[in-house]
């Protein structure tokens, strides 16, 4: 200003009051107490804010380290119930397996059998028209023929069980492998966010030291999500987490029950196996062993009606033979009579020349017509007695063609049968049930397996 000398630098401006100058540095002062009191303030905030985060992160820490530690524990759980259900599953496969092989086998057991009650009755078809009866062994053949068709039919019923139930089996497996990988997968990766050597390996940067915190965690029991009822304060508040958890942990509980499931039904496939091939084979047994004996029954019945029927048949041949000499000599003395007929006749002719004075009825008339009359008498007698021997021997010539005939068809029928007694069945190796000739020494059953294996036995021939 005009009239005013230059300030000096650094020097309070020209004109400032005393008062004024100290009002500043009291402003001044008043603003640094108010900056001081704000950065105590702000001091104290950070510092509790820091805590407050410390404590937090602890907190939120343990929570998680925590929650690792319960979902290890619970997959840990479920590998193991699934790696058990897995095993058991096996050993019922290969169980299940055998049981399907011995139906197979038994059924594969079924066409020797069969096929030799087949053919005993297409031999049996063979048999003449006057042995094709149905008899007990014919009724025992198809009784046979059809207990080994409803034996084959149950089999096939059991086989195709048995083999669904297998498929069952192998799925249930399959399902359980998957799910037990999973696990396996999922553990590894869990192991791996909390273990410290698994984690530097995985995990190039270091992650929180809390994972590899030395000492266990307490856990709330083994899949503790599926727990429905508890004290109040002790069940965690219902999350998509837990819930999401449950629903992992139901699957996995839910396969290894459809695993149980088709495990017991495997195991009840076996017992009806069993009690199915037990059964079947005493039905078959008691129906091959009775046809055994009926056909065993009517060869004994055949071979001994045979022989009363030759034993007949020699009687009637010697009775014929003895008809034929009785009527040879009936004939001869038939022809023979015509001789004294003749000389009678001619000695008749000889006296009818007589002059009338000797033509009387003396006693050599009476004599010669006597004579006449009984030698006629006997002719017709002869005659007649021919007639009835030839008709007689007519009828024991054809009563004996009848037996011979009986006798063929018998022998045509014992060689039928024979030879179904011969059909070889798997039960007797190569040998089978028959008859020998009835009244030769032979017992019944004598050339069966048993007495024949004993025939050939080295220790029966060094007995």
């Amino acid at each position: 200003m005009p009239g005013m000398a230059p300030a000096r630098h650094g020097s309070v401006p020209v004109g400032t009051m005393p008062e004024e100058w100290q009002g500043s540095v009291v402003t001044n002062l008043s603003h640094a107490d108010s900056s001081h009191r704000q950065a105590a303030d702000n001091i104290f905030g950070g510092i509790t804010t820091v805590r407050s985060t410390n404590a937090e992160h602890s907190r939120q820490r343990d929570s998680v380290h925590s929650h690792f530690a319960q979902k290890i524990c619970n997959t840990q759980e479920l590998a193991q119930q699934l790696s058990t259900r897995i095993h058991s599953v096996k050993k019922t496969t290969q169980h299940t397996e055998w049981s399907l092989s011995k139906l197979q086998a038994a059924m594969q057991a079924l066409a020797s059998p069969t096929e030799a009650c087949k053919n005993r009755l297409h031999l049996r078809q063979k048999l003449p028209k006057r042995e094709r009866v149905f008899d007990s062994f014919q009724e025992a053949l198809l009784r046979e023929e059809r207990e080994l068709q409803l034996a084959k039919q149950r089999y096939n019923v059991a086989i195709a069980d048995t083999q669904r139930v297998l498929r069952e089996l192998q799925t249930r497996q399959q399902e359980l492998e998957h799910d037990l990988r999973d696990k396996r997968h999922a553990l590894s990766l869990d192991h791996a966010c909390i273990d410290k050597k698994t984690m530097e390996t995985v995990f190039p940067s270091q992650l929180d030291k809390c994972y590899s915190r030395k000492g266990g965690t307490p856990i709330k029991g083994v899949l503790p999500e599926l727990a429905t009822v508890g004290t109040p304060g002790e069940t965690p508040p219902e999350t998509d987490g837990r819930e999401q958890e449950r629903t992992r942990q139901k699957y996995s509980l839910r396969n290894i029950d459809q695993a149980l499931g088709t495990e017991d039904a495997a195991r009840a496939r076996w017992a009806e196996t069993s009690d199915l091939l037990a059964a079947t084979q005493k039905a078959l047994s008691a129906a091959h062993k009775a046809t055994q004996s009926e056909m065993a029954s009517k060869v004994e019945h055949t071979e001994v009606l045979r022989q009363e029927l030759v034993k007949q048949s020699k009687a009637t041949s010697q009775k014929i033979s003895d008809m034929q000499k009785y009527m040879g000599l009936a004939t001869d003395k038939l022809m023979a009579i015509e001789k004294p007929l003749s000389a009678n006749a001619q000695r008749e002719r000889i006296r009818s020349c007589r002059t009338p004075r000797e033509a009387i009825c003396d006693q050599v008339s009476e004599a010669l017509h006597s004579q006449m009359h009984a030698l006629q008498g006997k002719k017709l007698q002869l005659q007649s007695q021919a007639s009835t021997m030839q008709d007689t021997l007519h009828e024991l010539e054809h009563t004996n063609r009848m037996l011979i005939d009986d006798i063929a068809d018998k022998e045509k029928a014992l060689a039928i049968d024979r030879s179904c007694a011969g059909v070889k069945n798997a039960a007797h190796s190569s040998y089978s049930y028959g008859f020998a000739k009835v009244g030769q020494g032979q017992r019944q059953f004598a050339d069966t397996a048993s007495s024949m294996m004993r025939q050939t036995h080295p220790l029966h021939t060094a007995r």
